[in-house]
């Protein structure tokens, strides 16, 4: 072979290796090690939860993340149960509490929306439960994961886990305070006294309306009258402590009850003071206390305190009775 034919040979031979090896790099990392911090995901029912992000452990971005299945802790496939789907009102604007006053102008920025108890963020991982896990039995669940970026698409069997536990669609006593009646002179606010004795039930009655329902009673049972003045506002220096009132849409007053509509939750959304108690007066010529040496009949009014902040939408029903005291 002459020594031109050669070199001729030795380039055609550079141009191939290099033709036939170059092979199309992946576009970026996706990891083996991508996790959630939270492990488990602690959800409550019935009640709103965002998690933290998957750790994508130097993954490239962006990815699309993808719920492939659900177990429960017994391993058993439960898809059926997540993928029920419910329609629910979400925002298509910004709530605004100061302008958005009635439920028609609330109405305006809502929207139908189609959720199923637990989403995963398609972006970030997150996920996203809504009040609909009201309808999902507690307990333990874990999912696989499909992850995708430009490097590939891979499963994560498993990768994340849910704790799901029974909650109350509401927080009250004892999550967010304590409910009291104060026995005050009247005339003279300064001289009151607590009693921790008051029996409070709530319950969540109806799926709809958004309203709350309050009974104030005596020990027999025997309900004050709101329409007729038989509770009233409590002062607080030159201005009022609050009461449902000054959260609700609307406020109707019935011979034996209150009924608060409401628009939003959760109710109230933020507090405008003391957290989230809730303070009336039934003034003395209504009240008449157990123990009349220390509270002498008409001497006294009684100012009942509760708390209450709703979680899920729907009717709820709050029974204020107080069992040391007679309606006159």
């Amino acid at each position: 072979m002459s020594q031109k034919l050669l070199r001729y040979t030795v380039l055609a031979g550079v141009l191939l290796g290099t033709i036939t090896g170059c092979k199309k790099l992946p576009d970026g990392f996706l990891s083996p090690g991508i996790r959630y911090e939270e492990d488990p995901i602690l959800i409550q029912k019935g009640r709103t939860k965002v998690s933290s992000a998957l750790n994508l452990d130097g993954s490239s971005k962006p990815t699309t993340v993808r719920m492939v299945h659900i177990y429960d802790d017994a391993g058993k496939l439960v898809d059926d149960i997540f993928s029920q789907e419910t329609t629910i009102k979400g925002w298509t604007a910004l709530y605004d509490p100061k302008t958005d006053t009635t439920l028609e102008l609330i109405a305006a920025k809502q929207t139908d929306m189609v959720v199923t108890p637990i989403m995963i963020n398609p972006s970030s991982g997150q996920v996203e439960a809504n009040f609909t896990t009201l309808n999902v039995p507690p307990g333990k669940y874990h999912f696989d994961l499909e992850i995708s970026n430009g490097a590939g698409q891979q499963l994560y069997p498993k990768l994340g886990h849910i704790q799901l536990n029974d909650g109350k669609p509401y927080d009250a006593h004892p999550e967010i305070g304590t409910p009291y009646t104060r026995m005050v002179k009247v005339g003279d606010e300064s001289k009151a006294t607590n009693l921790f004795t008051p029996i409070v039930e709530i319950n969540r009655v109806g799926e709809s309306p958004n309203v709350v329902v309050v009974k104030m009673m005596d020990k027999n049972g025997v309900p004050f009258n709101p329409r007729a003045g038989e509770i009233n506002r409590r002062p607080n220096g030159a201005t009022y402590l609050q009461t449902l009132q000054d959260y609700a849409l609307k406020t109707e007053l019935f011979d034996d009850r209150m009924e608060f509509t409401y628009g939003v939750i959760p109710f109230p959304l933020t507090s405008l003071g003391n957290g989230f108690n809730i303070y009336y007066r039934i003034p003395g010529q209504f009240v008449k206390h157990d123990n009349a040496a220390t509270y002498p009949e008409g001497e006294y009014s009684a100012n009942p305190r509760f708390v209450f902040r709703a979680f899920v939408p729907g009717k709820y029903e709050i029974l204020f009775k107080m069992p040391d005291i007679t309606h006159r």
